[in-house]
């Protein structure tokens, strides 16, 4: 077998004639640079230059482009961002629950999606870890991991970009940034983005239109040589947003109600609805709809400590402020209108705060055949969500309900790579371990429902302690230079927490333990005919025990707990094939294949016996990118056009049967046209221009779905996905 696997990957590189060869893809996923080819992790990366020709400015647009990968905004929030990775995602997003899929800027993990996003830097390239992470990384994650990799200031060069980006929808978008060198050893770098566009439904009543854009960042990169084997890296980051979110649907009935000044309860009037699954272009709103504000401030203090030929010690510190700030005013007569088939029903009432602290070391050695990575990891949070202001349908009342996080995290993890001699170095045998200590404290004062008002009128404390080892086992054989196959062995953990939105005081006192994921993969890495043709592939297989599952556990859908749901199973394949079929012509197509299975039946709650789903939220079953990039060197720059293609299938919104809602396949078009590298003669530095068009065929798909509106007479509810988008982007770069 051994021999036929040799001669599928060597052969066929000796039977084509030489031409254009794919570029080779460096990444940092194991804390070294490394060919991608060489790294036995199913992974994807993105360039800068990737990002900019299929138009990926925000983590939303990477559901679009990478096959597994799931990413949508939680109860239509557009500062809290939710991500699946093989299906395993945070579906209910709250401070007291740690995200299933890491997020890392520059190395710093960011401890709650909430104010998440890449809008505001200058990203080098993005990676994307499918499968459970922990063994290198500061945090664990069952799902995979996300890396944001900034340019960072540069001592060697003066360096000035500016990108001015208009579209339809009054898109304007300004990108700056300025690298100056400060002596040999020493630069600074400065960023400032602005990004402002107009909602795409027109709202008639009072407030903001649905999915506007409003958001300004900077930033300040420092960089010191200190010595020829000492570096200093500080990067602070600001952000203000203040988007409003994408309008709810309501996709099956709508009702008009009226609450006159003085009176205790609600009283509905239900009136005739039409049902309507089109988007809607104009409505009015439930309420005020107001923007969401959020304030993000950033410090990163990178130091790196070369130590003789061997070894390197490196420091991460970090601390990260957030506060997000979503309001929402009942109209001023007291009425509460809901458009019959197509009308907005929700705006979130939400304040919070959140900050983090992190302090990670590692040590990196490299010596005869042996690659070592070694870490210590302190990691803290405290954090506010104050909910007071959603009374029912947001009417203001005496009621509050408010939680106070505190949250803290340690962490030892080793990997170490031995290639030996007597293998030729073909053979790779990797060793890796993570042990993890987790303490978390909640205290929540809710008098909105009477349960838990009843049980703890003073509030109700949550306080418990989490600990696990995860080991990891990877073996990997060079087949030839240009082909590797690996196995691996993962486990992956998560800590438990308690809810926000506990039904009664015992269940927040209870919590909820830790989730649990075993995952075995088999892959396969290869280039072949001469590097003109590359194929990476993973099949992987996940047990998952103690799935923390969001059920109703009240007598509203908004009253939820985690309860642990077992034998879980998802299985699944993972291909990325890339072809240069001439010097001007490359060729790409990325598929994902998920089978999902919940492991039990229903749960018994505190509210009853709940049914479970068959399969997995936000995992579909089939998913597709495929693309053809053109480019032709000119005697003045470089023409290249772009046409791309993603597909996938239905999903569901929830596991919980109740909540469940069926969410259509999508097909999206993605189009650009640009030319780069143009010499602008006398003046300095070289310009560039590129059209570009998103969801070319004006698509209507649901990102986001839910069927807990009953109350108010809607029983499904939709977001749509962004339509038809279009516009021009000038760059000019010095």
């Amino acid at each position: 077998m051994a021999a036929a696997i040799t001669a599928m990957c060597v052969t066929p590189a000796t039977v084509m004639a030489q031409g254009a060869a794919l570029e080779e893809v460096i990444v940092t996923a194991e804390k070294r640079e490394q060919s991608l080819q060489d790294v036995p992790i199913s992974i994807v990366a993105l360039n800068s230059e990737a990002l900019a020709n299929q138009g990926i400015d925000e983590l939303d647009d990477l559901s679009t482009n990478i096959p597994n990968l799931y990413v949508n905004n939680f109860n239509n929030d557009p500062v809290a961002v939710r991500l699946f990775i093989r299906g395993i995602g945070q579906n209910d997003v709250q401070l007291t629950q740690d995200p299933s899929v890491a997020l890392y800027l520059d190395g710093v993990y960011i401890g709650t999606t909430f104010g998440a996003g890449f809008e505001g830097v200058d990203l080098e390239r993005i990676e994307v870890l499918r499968g459970p992470q922990g063994t290198l990384y500061g945090r664990n994650a069952t799902g995979g991991a996300v890396n944001l990799i900034t340019r960072r200031a540069n001592p060697e060069q003066f360096e000035f970009h500016q990108t001015f980006t208009a579209g339809n929808l009054d898109l304007f978008k300004s990108r700056t940034f300025i690298n100056v060198p400060l002596g040999d050893r020493f630069a600074a770098k400065v960023g400032y983005i602005m990004t402002d566009r107009d909602g795409y439904v027109e709202n008639t009543g009072v407030g903001e239109d649905f999915g506007t854009e409003d958001r300004e960042s900077a930033v300040i990169d420092l960089h010191w040589d200190a010595t020829d084997t000492l570096v200093f890296d500080y990067r602070y980051e600001t952000a203000e947003i203040a988007d409003a979110g994408r309008m709810e649907q309501s996709l099956i009935a709508g009702q008009e109600q009226e609450l006159p000044p003085g009176v205790p309860d609600l009283s509905f009037f239900t009136t005739p609805g039409t049902v309507s699954d089109d988007r809607q272009d104009k409505v009015e709103s439930l309420w005020q709809n107001g923007p969401t504000d959020l304030d993000i401030n950033a410090h990163t203090l990178h130091v790196d400590l070369e130590w003789g030929d061997v070894f390197t010690l490196r420091s991460i510190t970090a601390q990260r402020d957030m506060e997000s700030s979503v309001q929402a005013i009942v109209l001023p007569d007291w009425r509460v209108n809901l458009i019959p088939g197509g009308g907005s029903v929700s705006t979130m009432i939400n304040d919070i705060e959140f900050e983090q602290f992190s302090q990670e070391f590692q040590l990196l050695g490299s010596w005869d055949n042996v690659e070592l990575v070694t870490g210590l990891y302190y990691y803290d949070d405290e954090g506010t969500h104050d909910s007071s202001g959603s009374a029912t349908l947001g009417l203001p009342g005496p009621e509050f309900d408010i939680t106070f996080t505190d949250n803290t995290s340690m962490a030892v993890f080793a990997q170490a790579t031995w290639s030996p001699e007597a293998l030729d170095s073909r053979w790779h045998f990797t060793l890796g371990g993570r042990y993890s200590d987790d303490e978390r404290e909640a205290f929540r004062r809710n008098t909105r429902s009477a349960d838990f008002a009843e049980s703890a009128p003073d509030g109700a404390s949550y306080k418990r302690d989490f600990s696990n080892f995860n080991p990891s086992l990877t073996v990997a054989w060079d087949v030839s230079d240009d082909a590797n196959v690996y196995a691996k062995v993962v486990s992956g953990y998560k800590s438990g927490g308690t809810s926000t939105r506990s039904a009664n005081a015992d269940l927040f006192r209870a919590g909820f333990d830790e989730e649990d994921v075993l995952s075995y993969e088999l892959g396969l890495k290869a280039d072949f005919f001469s590097h003109r043709l590359r194929f990476n592939g993973a099949l992987f297989y996940m047990d998952i025990d103690g799935s923390q599952t969001s059920i109703q556990t009240g007598s509203t859908a908004g009253e939820r707990d985690f309860l642990p749901v077992d034998g879980n199973v998802i299985q699944g394949v993972e291909m990325e094939l890339t072809a240069a079929i001439s010097e001007n012509l490359i060729g790409s197509f990325n598929y994902g294949y998920l089978d999902t299975s919940v492991g039990e039946d229903f749960v018994d709650s505190a509210a009853g016996v709940f049914y479970l789903t068959d399969r997995y939220s936000y995992a579909p079953e089939n998913s597709v990118s495929a693309a053809l990039d053109y480019g032709r060197d000119l005697a003045n720059g470089t023409v290249h056009a772009r046409l791309g293609f993603s597909y996938q299938d239905e999903t569901v919104s929830s596991v919980n049967e109740l909540d469940l809602t069926d969410q259509d396949d999508r097909s999206i078009w993605d189009a650009s046209l640009g030319w780069s590298g143009i010499s602008l003669g006398s003046l300095a530095g070289e310009a560039s221009v590129m059209l570009w068009g998103k969801n070319l065929t004006d698509e209507e798909y649901v990102i986001v779905s839910a069927a807990s509106w009953g109350f108010v007479g809607s029983n499904y509810t939709g977001t749509f996905g962004d339509p038809r988008t279009y516009g021009v982007t000038l760059t000019w770069d010095y």
